[in-house]
């Protein structure tokens, strides 16, 4: 095979205590709870919008964060992301959760502070904690968060390689408008969705096929209609989805895989080969494609072989280092701790791969790549970055104890004896 060779130095443009690439919810969470304790933080996002699959893939439904038998089971940023993207503008909550809190029923009058008769609280518990949102309010309500928190966002910026010596991770390297310069950095969160840092490094990474799928918004007058009729402005945007629809059980022979891009690209043309397909098939007066997909709609693409995988075993199971619960949004019942370990490949101490990224098996990975899970990890993983700076100590090496406390105190529920 024919090569370039490339030996350009590269200056050292700045220092950042946390580092993290990638600004969907995963690493949003990352960068907010790195510096809500204290960490200088920098989040490397290649597009001009924060949200990643939430926004710019427009997925805007926000998965259940409770059981679906009426018990919260995501707290903390899980949470506060949820009302963060209904906050301005509209939602489908359920009113059992408006709240955001599990309501005790008064022993006297068998009612919730709020007026919820015991037969009523019953059947909203059959509503899951989820909503669907407009993503460019959420895009907005994200950056509000990030920017008072104050995180560096660098928007239109790509990451091109970890800059790795010994064990350690000592800064990265990105390119942007301003050329290719450094950032050194004490610990590097990975938030990309497809476990760049780790795999540029050469670290082990394992990967699986996707089926088929395209989504996208659009309306027509019958949707308008229903709208203006209902006064909800949210019943005239259609989120449409062509190809495998998983509620929906559909069968699909084409699998695409999402981590060389000439399956990426495959994948990307065939979404647009299908909303075009769609389109003519609807070229009328009355009718109207909004908005298409900014990024790849995949759901996986690579993750890393990490030290302790989260697994179908772990379901119901308490977990020693767990730094966060998470439910099935698939169906009511399941419940699983999520490892610390989960984040961590064996041979590198101060980066963590958070979101879709963690290490699984297939079935959690399709639980844990869903926004609750996604903004769990990316909590656990900026909090332990911060402690590590505060402490002394390297980035897998923090207390688990000290996390687990931080964490509860900013309203993760850590055990399942805790929901």
């Amino acid at each position: 095979m024919a090569t370039f060779k490339d030996e350009r130095q590269v200056p050292i443009r700045e220092h950042s205590d946390v580092v993290v690439i990638g600004g969907g919810p995963s690493g949003v969470a990352a960068a907010i709870s790195a510096a809500r304790h204290g960490a200088k933080v920098t989040l490397i996002e290649k597009g001009t919008i924060l949200g990643g699959l939430a926004t710019a893939g427009l997925v805007i439904f926000y998965e259940p964060i409770c059981d679906g038998n009426g018990r919260k089971v995501c707290g903390g940023l899980a949470e506060e992301f949820l009302h963060n993207s209904i906050k301005y503008s509209y939602s489908t909550l359920p009113a059992r959760w408006q709240n955001g809190l599990n309501r005790e029923l008064d022993p006297e009058t068998h009612q919730d502070p709020e007026g919820y008769a015991l037969e009523v609280l019953r059947e909203e518990d059959k509503k899951r904690y989820q909503t669907l949102y407009n993503y460019a309010a959420f895009v907005l309500a994200l950056e509000e968060s990030a920017l008072k928190e104050n995180v560096n966002i660098l928007y239109d910026t790509l990451f091109c390689s970890a800059v790795i010596e010994g064990n350690r991770c000592t800064g990265v390297i990105v390119e942007n408008v301003s050329g290719r310069y450094g950032i050194s950095c004490n610990a590097l969160i990975d938030a990309s969705g497809s476990s760049i840092a780790f795999f540029n490094a050469g670290l082990p990474c394992r990967s699986v096929e996707n089926k088929f799928i395209v989504e996208f918004l659009d309306t027509d007058f019958q949707k308008m209609n229903e709208a203006i009729k209902t006064n909800q402005i949210r019943k005239a945007i259609n989120w449409r989805m062509i190809g495998h629809v998983p509620l929906a059980q559909e069968t699909q022979t084409s699998m695409f895989r999402g981590d060389t891009i000439e399956g990426e690209n495959e994948f990307i043309r065939c979404g647009h080969a299908a909303a075009l397909d769609h389109l003519k098939a609807n070229q009328r007066p009355d009718y109207a494609m909004l908005t298409l997909p900014t990024m790849p709609q995949l759901r996986y693409v690579r993750q890393i072989v990490g030290r302790r995988p989260i697994t179908q075993d772990d379901l119901f199971k308490h977990t020693p280092d767990s730094i966060g619960c998470v439910s099935d949004w698939r169906k009511c019942g399941p419940i699983f701790e999520v490892p610390f370990g989960c984040m961590f490949a064996p041979d590198i101490v101060n980066m963590a791969a958070v979101g879709r990224n963690i290490s699984s098996d297939d079935d959690l990975w399709d639980i844990m790549r869903c926004y609750p899970g996604a903004v769990t990890t990316g909590q656990a993983a900026g909090t332990a970055a911060a402690l590590a700076l505060e402490t002394g100590v390297d980035f897998d090496k923090v207390d688990i104890s000290l996390l687990q406390k931080t964490l509860a105190d900013d309203g993760v529920i850590i055990h399942q004896e805790d929901i």
